[in-house]
């Protein structure tokens, strides 16, 4: 395993990218709407997150990382269900009904319920680094979104609301299974979530739209879901929920100024203090160090870990059988992935919430 910085870093770039990629989508898919039903368009974007991901997959090839078993299928059925089906379907209803800006401003629910939820029920902890660089960025987003609904109606901003609620939960269901290959489980939530939705639109007889709109749909799937899963899947198992969460509300940000650049809407004076309320956020998340002393009780588990000669990483200072070493030179540093117990151990070390740091404060 690499130094706690090196997955830090890991994941906040993780976490960037995928706000990135996620905010950029919402504003492009408010402009095809109107060519099909909520149904069809959230299907496509999944059909299109699972090729990108499939691809994916071949791309990198054969790497060591535990698969999804059977216990882990109840977990990732609510995930699709919520994150993959409620969340999209009712995101494009709403932006159907708001501005492309609007829409993409009234993202940062997400950020403010996976954060709750991770602090109040998942036993993640933010000091007061972290706390603060949450309030910055989800104000940057509040302030971004005065003035910016015109048109909107309650029913769209209530139906941004649940999708954000639905992510919000998926978000921190997610982080339990991110000892699992992510890959794996952003290619089965994709493609859990687009067969049985593509199914239904046909038996409603809700057609695909056109040829152009639904390859431009599956692209902004491939991108802003597919790719943006998996990135988001590597901020979760690296840093926790509510970490992520303050890294992921970047993305109405992120959205707003794509709308502004790219779709031409109006620029507000208000977006230049929100981007440096936003900045100030993120760079205070980036340089937090939480460090105390702290106890991991005895855990058995199973995941991706690395091993090196120099003893490193104390939390997998554990013995190997041979089939865990089979064909894998131990004479410099390796990944693998197996079953393997962490003994009961006291020390102090810069960490996050991640699987291995979820203790009392």
């Amino acid at each position: 395993m690499a130094r706690p910085a090196d997955h830090r870093l890991r994941g906040q770039l993780a976490g960037l990218g995928a706000a990135l990629l996620f905010g950029c989508s919402a504003p492009l898919i408010s402009t095809f709407t109107a060519t099909g039903s909520a149904l069809s368009i959230a299907g496509l974007l999944y059909a299109g997150a699972t090729v990108a991901l499939l691809a994916a997959r071949l791309v990198r090839g054969t790497r060591a990382e535990t698969p999804v078993s059977r216990k882990d299928i109840p977990a990732l059925a609510v995930i699709t269900l919520l994150g993959g089906v409620v969340g999209p379907i009712a995101l494009v209803l709403g932006l159907a009904r708001l501005s492309a800006a609007a829409g993409s401003l009234l993202l940062n629910l997400e950020a403010v319920f996976t954060l709750a939820i991770a602090v109040l029920f998942g036993r993640e902890h933010l000091g007061r680094r972290g706390l603060l660089s949450a309030v910055l960025t989800i104000a940057g987003a509040v302030l971004l979104s005065e003035g910016s609904h015109a048109g909107a109606s309650w029913i769209g901003g209530g139906l941004i609301a649940l999708a954000t609620l639905a992510w919000g939960i998926d978000n921190n269901l997610s982080q339990r299974l991110s000892l699992r290959d992510p890959l794996q489980i952003a290619t089965l939530k994709a493609a859990g979530a687009s067969l049985p939705m593509q199914g239904l639109a046909l038996l409603l007889g809700q057609p695909l739209p056109a040829l152009p709109a639904t390859l431009a749909l599956m692209a902004i799937g491939a991108l802003g879901y597919g790719l943006s899963i998996w990135l988001d899947l590597l901020a979760l198992r690296n840093l926790g929920a509510a970490r992520e969460a303050v890294l992921f509300s970047t993305a109405p940000f992120a959205g707003a100024l794509f709308s502004l650049v790219i779709l031409r809407e109006d620029f507000t004076a208000p977006l230049l203090v929100a981007a440096g309320l936003m900045a100030a956020g993120v760079v205070l998340l980036l340089q937090e160090h939480h460090t105390h002393w702290h106890q991991h009780e005895v855990l058995r588990h199973a995941h991706r870990h690395r091993h090196d000669t120099r003893g490193e990483d104390p939390h997998h200072d554990h013995p190997h059988r041979p089939e865990d070493l089979a064909g894998i030179p131990v004479d410099r540093p390796y990944w693998h992935a197996h079953e393997h117990r962490h003994e009961q151990l006291e020390h102090a070390h810069p960490h996050g919430s991640d699987a291995h740091h979820r203790h009392r404060h």
